[in-house]
């Protein structure tokens, strides 16, 4: 076991830790406001010193060839003899979700920190515990508790948006969201533990995210097709791709402006983690054989969402369907890399989820920075508000480019990965994505021109109050984001060298083509 394994527990313990303090929080009558205020700068301290961890322990992986990997005591579970061994790891291939959310969170907490004390502690339980969550799904080994984590995630979430959500006239009421996001996801993830069931009767054990692939080769087609359904079905809802998104916009349109920002950075990376390191690696026969079938099913979702961006007139829905676009894009990496037998769609679907993860962040916490109330703007009746957010129209339209993959930027280098293997599959699915691509920045660019930099409207929309600009420490935070996805475009080797060398060493390339 390598040196600093040992400190792969303190990714799950210190927001569970966190989440204790804020819960145990005494609550008296009186100054109700102050004691919100001290818990809002209690957990934004709390949120960069565990992202600073989270940063030092993924680049620390990411450096050492093996990555680290540490076991826990089997344990069986009741009187069968089933065995459990909670086994928690971290390398080349799940460090860069690690490393996403250690760069997200403080980002996301300094920019929409609540200095009004408008929150209390419940508020910080829930985005704790959906923090806990994530990072348990992304480093655990065992099967069984990836589960655990990945249902947890689903309550951190729903409290997060039960308690703290608000309606409104564009999306209807958070019960209504609230209930569907809930029932999708819980119809993808039952599914989804009867397919671990399955692969640890098989073992007789919990085979572990890395055993999947032993496992499967032992099962009989029928058994494999079964199995591997209730992981894609689970995959697909979380991600999510196109025909499984019914949740998405009014969840994301009702959730406070931190959640939402969480929820499309970082929560719906579970999904793309599963594709990537559990249906990837564990159904290599499955994938060859859907995948003219699937890339399909993403190409269609790339186009789709960027044309429902061009028929938005709110800058949150235009971000949600070009969330859509984009992620269905990274889904067609890993489903172009079925039966390749080079590292570049793994890799560039790697890529693009730390990008898009980055990207997203900015977006949508921009976006709720721009009005008092944290409401999207409508581009009907907004127009010329540069006037007074300077910085953050400068910082929001490099987002932009960012996100409309323009050279220099790493957005332009993961995306050149994936419609490289896409190419190789099929050039008229290469074309119609970078088509779906094209139509989604277009419709960013057109939005932000209309409500920055046109003609400013006699009246705004009810409930629409300008906010002040980013302040200089803001910005700062927001060039420093800036650097560092010009930093990884102009030179993508950096982030990409170990994902590959990973990639490699563990033969993971050769599994996905289908070889010995």
């Amino acid at each position: 076991m390598h040196t600093f394994a040992g400190f792969l527990p303190l990714a799950i313990l210190l927001p569970l830790g966190a989440l204790i303090l804020h819960g145990a929080a005494p609550v008296r009558n009186g100054g109700s406001k102050s004691r919100n205020q001290t818990q809002a700068r209690a957990a934004l301290i709390f949120q960069w010193v565990y992202g600073a961890f989270l940063v030092w322990i993924s680049l620390m992986a990411m450096s050492v060839p093996e990555g680290l990997v540490l076991h826990g005591r089997g344990v069986p579970l009741g009187v069968t003899s089933l065995i459990i061994e909670p086994t928690l790891y971290l390398d080349g291939r799940n460090a860069p979700f690690l490393l996403l959310m250690g760069i997200c969170l403080p980002l996301i907490f300094t920019w929409l920190r609540d200095r009004d004390g408008r929150y209390g502690p419940s508020y910080y339980v829930s985005a704790n515990l959906l923090t806990l969550s994530l990072a348990g799904v992304f480093i655990s080994d065992s099967l069984l508790l990836f589960y655990l984590f990945w249902e947890t995630a689903l309550l951190g979430a729903y409290f997060w948006i039960g308690m703290h959500g608000r309606a409104n006239i564009h999306s209807g009421s958070v019960y209504g969201a609230l209930v569907r996001f809930f029932l999708f996801t819980l119809v993808g993830s039952l599914p989804m533990l009867i397919s671990i069931v399955a692969l640890c009767a098989v073992a007789g054990k919990d085979p572990g995210v890395n055993g999947i692939a032993a496992i499967v080769s032992e099962m009989a087609p029928t058994q494999r097709w079964w199995v591997f359904s209730g992981f894609a079905l689970a995959f697909a809802v979380k991600l999510p791709l196109l025909g499984f998104h019914g949740w998405l916009r009014d969840t994301y349109n009702v959730s406070a402006p931190a959640c939402r920002a969480v929820l499309s950075a970082l929560m719906s990376k579970m999904g793309a983690y599963g594709l990537i390191l559990v249906l990837a690696p564990g159904f290599s026969r499955e994938l060859v054989h859907l995948a003219p079938y699937l890339q399909t099913l993403c190409v269609m979702g790339a186009i789709y969402g960027a044309l429902l961006c061009l028929a938005q007139d709110r800058l949150i829905d235009i971000l949600v369907y070009s969330s859509l676009s984009h992620l269905s894009l990274v889904a067609l990496g890993v489903f172009a890399a079925a039966g390749d037998v080079t590292t570049t769609g793994l890799t560039g679907a790697i890529f693009q989820v730390f990008n898009h993860g980055l990207i997203m962040a900015a977006l949508f916490a921009f976006d709720a920075r721009i009005s008092i109330s944290g409401e999207s703007p409508l581009l009907s009746s907004t127009g010329g508000l540069r006037t007074g957010q300077r910085r953050l129209a400068a910082v929001l339209l490099t987002a932009i480019f960012a996100s409309a993959s323009l050279p220099g930027f790493s957005n332009f280098a993961g995306e050149i990965l994936v419609l490289f293997t896409a190419f190789r599959s099929s050039p008229w699915m290469t074309f119609l994505a970078s088509v779906g691509a094209l139509l989604g920045a277009a419709a960013l660019v057109r939005a932000f021109h209309r409500i920055f930099l046109g003609t400013p409207k006699g009246s705004d929309a009810p409930g629409f109050t300008q906010a002040a600009d980013l302040s200089r420490g803001e910005t700062g935070l927001a060039v420093c984001l800036i650097g560092l996805w010009l930093v990884l475009g102009l030179y993508p080797m950096l982030f990409i060298g170990p994902v590959e060398k990973t990639i490699l060493n563990l033969g993971a390339v050769r599994a996905l083509a289908g070889l010995p």
